[in-house]
């Protein structure tokens, strides 16, 4: 995602709670500029995440998750120019966040850098990738995170959801269909797009 938006760091904004939604949502193309679906790992924070002076590691940040669900990020980049991006714009943005899709979390899950993550829309096939395209493992975005917030004084907060990033190229609905993003080992989230 960060090459396909000509950026070479990650960037965070937050989800408002009331864009947060269950497997099985329907949402409607009219009510975003321009409705895109990014396939993305999700992790539930368990316990506070202590703030430190140095980065935050995956290895750190582990023992505060509980759960791991596949889940699809809402965005809508208003009809962005991805050749010529202001991230400095998509930051005051909030990163376009328009809301996310969660499946359920589950407490026990597979390696997460080789997991593969396969998007359909009414079951074509239209993407996939593995966790390990998230910063080399999706704890590193959730590290990072951390880090960013540890640096203004703040932490992650025990039952927070963090969206780790996507493993896929953003996909921009056209029509109505049916979305569903699964997760070898994990679950699976749909959506339905009007």
């Amino acid at each position: 995602m960060q090459k396909f938006c000509g950026i070479d760091h990650p960037i965070a904004g937050v989800v408002l709670a009331s864009r947060v939604h269950r497997s099985g949502a329907t949402v409607r193309r009219a009510d975003f500029g321009r409705l895109g679906l990014e396939f993305e790992i999700a992790v539930r924070i368990k316990s506070d995440v202590p703030i430190t002076r140095g980065p935050c590691t995956a290895e750190a940040i582990a023992p505060h998750i509980d759960g791991v669900g596949a889940a699809i990020e809402l965005v809508d980049d208003r009809s962005a120019d991805y050749s010529n991006l202001d991230v400095r714009s998509l930051v005051a943005d909030n990163s376009w966040n328009g809301g996310i899709v969660l499946s359920d979390f589950v407490a026990k899950w597979p390696d997460l850098e080789a997991v593969l993550g396969r998007a359909t829309t009414d079951g074509a096939p239209i993407g996939e990738g593995h966790g390990r395209d998230i910063l080399g493992h999706p704890f590193n975005s959730a590290a990072w995170l951390a880090t960013q917030l540890n640096s203004r004084g703040v932490g992650l907060k025990a039952g927070q959801v963090v969206m780790t990033g996507a493993v896929m190229k953003t996909v921009f609905p056209e029509a109505a269909a049916g979305y569903r993003f699964e997760l070898e080992g994990i679950g699976s989230v749909e959506v339905s797009v009007r």
